[in-house]
């Protein structure tokens, strides 16, 4: 691929727009120029099985600002250094986004735009800075286990598979991947998102209804088990607490719930807050969420396919994973 492919993808403009809000514009001089190292660094995540020398080689024969010889691996990890993660971050951010146009029905459920948050681990290279920063895996005796791990969520519309939101976070601490799901729940608004069971909170719950967004979720079916109202159609009413917390609660939320079996297997249980069978009847949630749900399950394994098996980041410090992961993340 020559920089022009990469330059018609994501124009010159909006990457300069970026390196001026982030204060890098002209950060570098030639010829590792800012603008040049943000293309450079999507060309690696798009060929990450490349060498940094194949990479170059392939951008600079369209780059007038270079010549043909291409600098060595260290000048340009100095570069990718100075530049940092928050370009492109910036960059994935201007360009993320629903893409599904109204007239495109496989996007959409009752008019709303359907969306679904999932959740991955990166390995990454194991040092002392990475696995400080990321964590990883421990064995009962508190040893590390296979490499530090960066941990990944998204928001992505499922009609199209294009990416919405994200957020980049670690294996260890910060609540994990609920927490960082919260975070982009200003990107729904408007949405029936999906989420599988790792998700349901009464925090999370409360900042995708209070933004606007409808939520259909998986959860165990030990989780909402106690009906306070069960409706026509089956279903029930309860409240969904955190962990402690009795029913009545006034920090918890009401869900209804929905139990289904497929070809008579084990039972799925859904927490929805489309509370009126009306407005949101069980069998078309049910159908809704495995069909979606095993279109995303498929579409997962086919990137993880195309990555690779078990490859692991070519960034060895925490800001260049980050960097790294925004350029994969990068529609």
């Amino acid at each position: 691929m020559r920089l022009g492919l990469l330059t018609e993808w994501i124009v010159p403009e909006l990457v300069d727009e970026v390196l001026t809000a982030c204060g890098r514009l002209g950060a570098k001089p030639r010829p590792l120029s800012s603008r040049f190292m943000v293309y450079f660094v999507l060309a690696l995540a798009l060929f990450q099985q490349d060498s940094y020398d194949d990479v170059a080689e392939n951008l600079v024969g369209a780059l007038g600002e270079m010549d043909q010889s291409v600098p060595n691996k260290s000048s340009f990890t100095r570069a990718r250094q100075q530049l940092g993660a928050a370009p492109l971050e910036g960059v994935f951010r201007r360009v993320a986004g629903a893409i599904a146009p109204p007239t495109l029905e496989a996007a959409f459920w009752r008019g709303m735009r359907v969306a679904a948050v999932d959740g991955f681990l990166l390995d990454v290279p194991e040092n002392d800075t990475t696995r400080a920063a990321f964590g990883g895996q421990v064995d009962s005796g508190g040893r590390p286990v296979g490499f530090p791990q960066a941990r990944v969520v998204t928001l992505t519309e499922t009609g199209t598979h294009a990416t919405i939101d994200a957020r980049i976070g670690s294996f260890k601490g910060g609540g994990g991947e609920p927490a960082l799901a919260t975070e982009m729940a200003g990107s729904a608004a408007g949405m029936l998102v999906l989420m599988d069971r790792a998700f349901p909170g009464v925090a999370l719950w409360k900042a995708y209804t209070q933004a606007g967004a409808h939520l259909l979720i998986r959860a165990r079916t030990f989780v909402a088990a106690k009906p306070m109202e069960v409706l026509p159609d089956g279903t029930y009413l309860t409240r969904m607490n955190l962990a402690g917390q009795r029913r009545s609660h006034p920090g918890g939320g009401t869900v209804r719930v929905i139990d289904y079996q497929v070809d008579g297997g084990e039972t799925t249980r859904l927490l929805t807050d489309l509370l009126d069978p009306a407005a949101g009847p069980a069998e078309e949630l049910a159908a809704l969420y495995h069909e979606r749900w095993e279109v995303e399950s498929a579409y997962r394994q086919l990137k993880t396919f195309q990555r690779g098996r078990a490859q692991v980041l070519r960034s060895v410090s925490p800001e260049l994973v980050r960097q790294e992961i925004w350029a994969h993340l990068t529609p």
